[in-house]
């Protein structure tokens, strides 16, 4: 795989510069870092801002575009955008004024949207994100050209922290999603982890929840049952959010 960051690659989005280091000649590391994002829409404005998003601007032809989801039903936010950062990044306060395209995409995006948030979390590799993420090819077919994503928000309870990642992990491995990836909070936002499980419809989302051999494969996961592992999960938390949506891009 060709590493997405070559070093010194700036990223610039609202207002911040992110430089994201990958040395030519090292192996894919465990972890990296991604820039997760979500956006309230003004009134109005949310297909200006997924327009904006489709054709963000980029600092050359090595940088990923963002991956962007929209938001279906669950949780009051409109948008969700995932930027890879590579295995390493820094912030420069006295970074060089943006290049021209850049800065205009700044301005467009911050007059779309009411409230947004950032986190910086650390997943896996990019091209592991990338599979698992990517829109399955039957879900035109399906009818939801986008395919369907569920984004679970955890808080962890005090002093259960790493009890709930070893729990996500086992749930992920029980899921009859098409892909899964769990991010860990590293800054940001007051979540504690990310999961995003893939399907290519509604309809496989249900097939899978209905599944006759989800207990089997919840029993491999150390789980009593299927119905035992959201019991389990509540042992572990303090709050959480879930959001169905769709990719746009």
């Amino acid at each position: 795989m060709k590493k997405a960051f070559a070093a010194g690659i700036i990223i610039l989005t609202l207002g911040f510069a992110v430089v994201a280091q990958q040395p030519a000649q090292q192996l894919a590391p465990a972890h990296e870092l991604y820039r997760i994002i979500f956006f309230k829409a003004a009134p109005g404005k949310l297909p200006d801002l997924i327009d904006a998003y489709k054709n963000a601007p980029v600092p050359d032809n090595m940088t990923p575009r963002p991956m962007v989801f929209r938001h279906q039903s669950g949780d009051d936010w409109d948008l969700m955008v995932l930027y890879p950062l590579g295995a390493k990044a820094a912030m420069d306060a006295n970074a060089p004024a943006p290049p021209e395209a850049i800065r205009k995409f700044k301005e467009r995006v911050m007059s779309d949207y009411t409230w947004h948030s950032d986190t910086y979390a650390s997943g896996p590799p990019l091209d592991v994100v990338q599979r698992a993420l990517a829109v399955p090819p039957n879900a035109a077919q399906a009818g939801n050209s986008g395919g369907l994503y569920l984004i679970e928000e955890s808080v962890a309870l005090a002093g259960h922290h790493d009890e709930l990642g070893k729990f996500l992990d086992r749930d992920i491995a029980a899921a009859r999603a098409r892909g899964s990836v769990k991010f860990e909070h590293v800054q940001g936002a007051p979540w504690d982890f990310l999961v995003i499980f893939r399907y290519a419809s509604w309809y496989e989302y249900a097939a899978a929840e209905t599944d006759p051999a989800a207990d089997d494969e919840a029993r491999k996961q150390g789980f009593a049952n299927d119905a035992a592992i959201g019991l389990e999960y509540r042992t572990h938390i303090s709050a959480h959010h879930d959001t169905f949506a769709s990719r746009v891009q």
